[in-house]
C-alpha cells in the first residue's frame, strides 16, 4: 500500500500534561537532563545527513541568514563531502561556512560526540531503519540532545516508539518522527481545527478530516527508496500503531465532513497514524475519526503545474537515485494547500483550517519548515517531553505562528474558514 501511495505521488504528483506511554520497554537511564546539560551547547543545531537532496536544501536555508542568527552545523559520514558544502555555502556570503561533524551511523561514539555538541539534532539520512537511525537516537538522548527527523517510516516509528518515549520522558526530551511532509501539515491542520472546536469547553471534536487540494511536486530518489524498502520488509502499518490504548473509530464519519469527489491521497497511511498518536495525547479516550483525501482540484492543479514548458527543457530525472531530486524551478515554483475541518457529532459544532504552502512540498518547503521547527525547539525547548507529534511538540497555536513567520512570511499561511454545521 505505501510502495503504491509512493509510487502514485512520484508518476502524478507528489499547555498538556506529560503523558506517559503503558507497557513500553524500558530506555537505558532515567536521570533528567538538568537545565544546563540540556541548553549549554555550542550549537542550537546540528543538521545531520546535510549532503543528501533535502539535507543541503536545509543549509542553504539555514546560510541565507535567518532572524535569530542560529548557530548551526552540519554532519554526515563523509568528510570529503562535508567540507565541499561548507565551502560551498561559504561562498554564498560573507561568513565561513558551518562546521562539520564526521559521524557514521553505526559509530555510536561518534554521534554522541557529535549530538554533545546541540541542542537539537535533526537528521535527513534515509532510509532510517536501513542506515541505522536508531543509533542517532540513542546518541541524542544519552547526551541531553532533541532528535528530530522527517521519516514516513511508520513500522520503524512504532519500534522506536516503544523502546525510548519512556527514557526521552524522563530525561527531559522529544523524540519528534515525521516533521517533513509526511506528516507535519496535516497534523497541524488537523490539531489547529481540533483545539477550535474543544475551545468551547464542551468537548473535542468527534471527526477530523483533512482534505488536500494541491501538492505540486514530484518525488526525489530518496523517497522512493524509503518507500521501497518499508514495503518490501514490512507488512502495512495499522492506522492506530502509533495510538496505542486509543478508542478506534472508522474513518468513514469523517469523510462526510467534505461533500466533494474524494481520492486516495497517496501519503495518508502515513499521515493518519500520527494524526490518530496527536488526537490520543491531546484527547485522551476520545474516539475521534480520522480520514485524509485529495479532489478533483489536487489533480487540475497539478495538472497546470506539469504544463509549465520547463517540464521538456529542464526535466525531473525519470528515474531519480537517492540524492537526487526535482530540478531547482520545480522546487521554488512547487506549492502545497490543504484544509482541516473536525466537528462535534453532539450539537454540530465545526471548525475548519486552512492551509496553502510555497516551494516544492516534499523538498523545499520541507527543508524550511522541518529547520523551522527544530530551532523552535532549540529557542524555547519543548511543551511536552518523550515522543510527541509535531503538532504538540510545540503546541499547535506556537507551531502555527512560527511557520506563518517563516521565510519572510512566505513559506505557510493558516486560515480560519467559516465552517456552517453539517
Amino acid at each position: 500500500m505505501l510502495l503504491l501511495g509512493i509510487v502514485w505521488q512520484a508518476q502524478t504528483m507528489q499547555l498538556l500534561p506529560m503523558l506517559p506511554e503503558a507497557g513500553l520497554l524500558q530506555g537505558r537511564g532515567s536521570e533528567a537532563c538538568d537545565a544546563t546539560l540540556r541548553n549549554d551547547k555550542e550549537f542550537d543545531l546540528i543538521v545531520y545527513g546535510a549532503t543528501g537532496f533535502t539535507g543541503k536544501l536545509a543549509a542553504k536555508y539555514l546560510s541565507s541568514g535567518l532572524p535569530g542568527a542560529p548557530r548551526w552545523a552540519v554532519g554526515g559520514r563523509k568528510r570529503g563531502e562535508l567540507a565541499n558544502l561548507s565551502a560551498e555555502l561559504a561562498a554564498r556570503g560573507p561568513k565561513l561556512g558551518p562546521s562539520i561533524f564526521v559521524a557514521d551511523l553505526q559509530d555510536l561514539n561518534a554521534l554522541q560526540e557529535m549530538t554533545q555538541r546541540a541542542r537539537v539534532v535533526l537528521t535527513y539520512a534515509g532510509p532510517y531503519e536501513e542506515y541505522g537511525g536508531e543509533n542517532l537516537i540513542k546518541a541524542a538522548l544519552s547526551t541531553c540532545t532533541n532528535y528530530v527527523d522527517i521519516t514516513g517510516e511508520t513500522a520503524w516509528k512504532v519500534q522506536m516508539l516503544q523502546k525510548y518515549s519512556d527514557e526521552a520522558q524522563a530525561r527531559g526530551l522529544v523524540v519528534v518522527q515525521s516533521a517533513g511532509l509526511d506528516s507535519l501539515p496535516a497534523d497541524l491542520v488537523s490539531m489547529l481545527a481540533a483545539e477550535e472546536v474543544a475551545a468551547d469547553g464542551k468537548g473535542p471534536p468527534t471527526e477530523v478530516a483533512v482534505f488536500w487540494s494541491k501538492g505540486n511536486g514530484l518525488a526525489s530518489g530518496g523517497t522512493l527508496a524509503s518507500g521501497i524498502y518499508q514495503a518490501t520488509h514490512h507488512l502495512p502499518s495499522g492506522l492506530y500503531d502509533l495510538a496505542p490504548g486509543a478508542t478506534q473509530v472508522s474513518p468513514k464519519q469523517a469523510v462526510a465532513l467534505f461533500d466533494e469527489e474524494h481520492f486516495p491521497y497517496a501519503m495518508s497511511q502515513i499521515d493518519i497514524p500520527v494524526i490518530h498518536r496527536s488526537m490520543s495525547l491531546r484527547f485522551p479516550g476520545a474516539g475521534i475519526s480520522v480520514s485524509e483525501d485529495t479532489g478533483a482540484s489536487y489533480r487540475a492543479n497539478l495538472a497546470t503545474f506539469l504544463a509549465d514548458p520547463r517540464l521538456l527543457t529542464e526535466p525531473p530525472a525519470s528515474n531519480p537515485k537517492p540524492g537526487e531530486g526535482p530540478p531547482e524551478w520545480m522546487l521554488e515554483e512547487g506549492s502545497f494547500a490543504n484544509e482541516a475541518r473536525a466537528r462535534r457529532a453532539s450539537d454540530g459544532h465545526t471548525a475548519a483550517i486552512r492551509l496553502d504552502g510555497a516551494n516544492d512540498p516534499g523538498y523545499q518547503a520541507c527543508a524550511k519548515f522541518s529547520v523551522e521547527f527544530s530551532l523552535g525547539l532549540a529557542r524555547a525547548g519543548p511543551a511536552v517531553f518523550g515522543f510527541p507529534t509535531p503538532s504538540l511538540a510545540l503546541g499547535p497555536s506556537k507551531l502555527r505562528d512560527i511557520l506563518e513567520e517563516a521565510d519572510g512570511g512566505r513559506l505557510m499561511n493558516f486560515t480560519v474558514v467559516p465552517a456552517s454545521p453539517q
